[in-house]
């Protein structure tokens, strides 16, 4: 297992410290006061989508542009919730981990971006176009580095077979999804000359904001959560970890109460951890054989 032991991130080296302090910056800015930022959408054409204000999408034709833009915009109303974890060096290790995972997934070609949430709530969330998050309080109840690689494995999961942006194309068919949720506050304010403080822009931060706390609170559909152990475990596997720590990490969400406030939301968006487990058994049985790796030491030294 050779790839695991010089694990790199596909960022240069050189600007590895600032990355994940400007992570945050650079998405939470994208709602909140930052009008220097935001991420271009190359030809998409902004300006017939700001004449009507709230023209309705056709979400069955969003491209990957679009995809990572809304993402961006999804996390920045994360990490306006709570902010990254103050820790630069354990930022910058998750962050490699997950890149690791990424390169070996069926879309390495995202701009993926991992970070961890400040936050002690057990959980972790991914965004489309390659933005995935754990909480300080999931981080804290591993014990090694594969059993990270799990978790973030299943929210790439989530991106790479585009949970969330079917989960949009269903809302749209019950309700008006408007072009706006898809471009960057930048755009949306050289387009239209609206100010953070006017009632144009708050509307459109208002329901960027709206529709990323509609998908977070309501959750994926339970076979999207399936399909993302399922095949969250054979990223796993395929990226030279213990498959099994996929399991271990189930059983310690199974050993919390069901009413513990820590797993409130995680609870009330995924299938049982039991039922997670009695789903994967026939996975469980075809990697019997696997050998990967646990890398526990290198997580130790990398959570002091």
């Amino acid at each position: 297992m050779k790839y695991l032991t010089h694990l790199t991130c596909s960022r240069p080296t050189s600007h590895t410290t600032s990355y994940a302090i400007c992570l945050a910056l650079i998405l939470s800015c994208s709602l909140l006061a930052c009008k220097s930022t935001g991420l271009k959408i190359g030809n998409f054409e902004l300006g017939q989508l700001i004449d009507q204000g709230i023209k309705v999408f056709n979400a069955n034709s969003i491209n990957q542009a679009q995809e990572i833009q809304f993402g961006e915009n999804m996390s920045a109303v994360l990490l306006g919730t709570r902010p990254l974890y103050e820790n630069e060096a354990i930022n910058i290790y998750v962050n490699k981990v997950g890149m690791w995972l990424a390169a070996n997934s069926s879309r390495p070609e995202l701009p993926w971006q991992f970070g961890v949430i400040n936050s002690t709530a057990i959980n972790a969330f991914a965004a489309p176009g390659g933005f995935v998050f754990i909480t300080s309080g999931m981080l804290m109840q591993l014990e090694n580095e594969a059993q990270l690689a799990a978790v973030l494995a299943h929210e790439i999961v989530h991106i790479t077979e585009y949970h969330y942006l079917k989960a949009i194309k269903d809302d749209a068919n019950r309700s008006a999804v408007t072009e706006t949720l898809f471009i960057s506050a930048q755009a949306y304010q050289d387009n239209t000359a609206a100010s953070n403080e006017d009632n144009d822009y708050r509307d459109w931060a208002k329901k960027v904001t709206g529709m990323a706390q509609h998908l977070y609170s309501k959750g994926l559909d339970r076979d999207d959560e399936f399909q993302a152990d399922q095949y969250g475990i054979r990223l796993l596997a395929k990226s030279g970890y213990d498959a099994f720590a996929y399991v271990d990490n189930l059983q310690v969400l199974a050993s919390f109460s069901a009413d513990d406030s820590a797993l409130a939301l995680l609870y009330k968006t995924h299938p049982t951890p039991s039922q997670r487990l009695t789903a994967l058994a026939e996975q469980l049985d075809k990697l019997a054989m696997n050998e990967g790796l646990l890398l526990t030491k290198r997580f130790a030294q990398a959570m002091k």
